[in-house]
């Protein structure tokens, strides 16, 4: 039971970044399709459930992962892409006037990752039990109090896109937990895994259609870097800040352990891992929270995609082709038998 929350609020902190409470991923992927996106969504929970349970059960495709360079120079260029996106966010947050006060929670976030960093499995399912439940709670609660169902939803001439930038979404993050989800594949049953990849895709469909509504509600926004966050005035902008920053706390998280354990595999030099996971992520993040999101993620979609297909689909392949070939050489030996016999 503990492996199965631990895992559930991984994926989940995974996921819900600063991207996803924003709602500017939501707006890149699904929203801007107008009516559509509510079907990209709907295929959206389907995609999701079919790869968490996939990727959970292949048990071949861990151990492909763990001896493969390619499959983890993907996995940490994925990583890169998403932190920077996560310290863009956080950049994009601390506005305050005095910056020594942006310098000190920025530095303090950096803290937090360096232990994580260093200190592995132990700080991160620590940080998740206690954040990932609190930025769920906060997040939820907003939008449900000041949900605003959209008038009249347009049909633009491109919606039909919804559908592959729907499935795009999900091999994007789905992708990107690789590295988290494929140890769980060895810890947890079959209807544990079942009930994980279940819970974890309806939880991420329900939030998607939650802020989907608020987004359609004013399509205006949809250029905005934070979207969802200029529907709060007063107190809430402050709430709903709060909840991107810990979305972006989460998500980092993930990412700095997932990174960093799958760097560890193909090099042993820490230093060169702490430059990659960490440094470089934040020297990317100056090219803006925004910029980040809307190009580089549809094309980091296409790098997941490429991962799954090369950890699942060729293996399953070969599978295929040595018993093609065991087959064959069974059916060899019998002809070779019958060969033998003499009348």
């Amino acid at each position: 039971m503990k492996n199965e929350v631990s895992l559930f609020f991984a994926l989940i902190g995974l996921v819900v970044g600063s991207g996803f409470i924003s709602g500017k991923e939501i707006v890149v992927f699904f929203s801007r399709f107008g009516a559509f996106s509510f079907v990209g969504i709907l295929l959206s929970f389907f995609i999701f459930f079919f790869l968490f349970r996939f990727i959970l059960n292949g048990q071949d495709a861990y151990e492909k992962f763990k001896n493969s360079r390619f499959a983890a120079v993907l996995n940490i260029l994925l990583c890169i892409i998403f932190s920077s996106a996560m310290m863009g966010g956080i950049n994009n947050l601390l506005n305050f006037n005095q910056k020594i006060i942006n310098y000190l929670i920025f530095s303090l976030i950096l803290l937090l990752c360096v232990l994580i960093f260093f200190k592995g499995n132990y700080f991160f399912d620590k940080f998740n039990l206690f954040f990932v439940p609190l930025m769920l709670f906060v997040f939820v609660l907003l939008l449900i109090i000041n949900l605003k169902l959209p008038a009249q939803i347009s049909l633009p001439p491109f919606s039909l896109l919804a559908l592959p930038y729907g499935a795009m979404y999900c091999f994007l993050n789905a992708a990107n937990g690789v590295g988290l989800l494929l140890p769980y594949s060895e810890v947890l049953s079959k209807k544990q895994k079942t009930r994980v990849a279940f819970a974890g895709a309806l939880v991420l469909s329900f939030l998607l259609l939650l802020a989907n509504c608020m987004l359609l509600s004013n399509p205006s926004v949809f250029s905005s870097a934070m979207p969802l966050v200029t529907f709060f005035s007063g107190r809430s902008i402050v709430i709903i800040s709060m909840a991107v920053l810990l979305g972006c706390m989460t998500s980092l998280f993930s990412l700095v352990y997932s990174a960093s354990c799958t760097f560890r595999g193909v090099c042993k030099n820490e230093c060169l891992n702490f430059v990659i996971t960490l440094l470089l992520p934040s020297v990317i993040s100056l090219c803006g929270f925004s910029s980040l999101i809307t190009f580089l993620y549809p094309l980091a979609s296409i790098f997941g995609a490429v991962l799954l297909g090369y950890l699942f689909f060729i293996p399953f392949f070969k599978r295929c082709n040595k018993k093609i070939h065991s087959r064959g050489k069974k059916t060899q030996n019998k002809d070779a038998c019958h060969n033998d016999v003499k009348f």
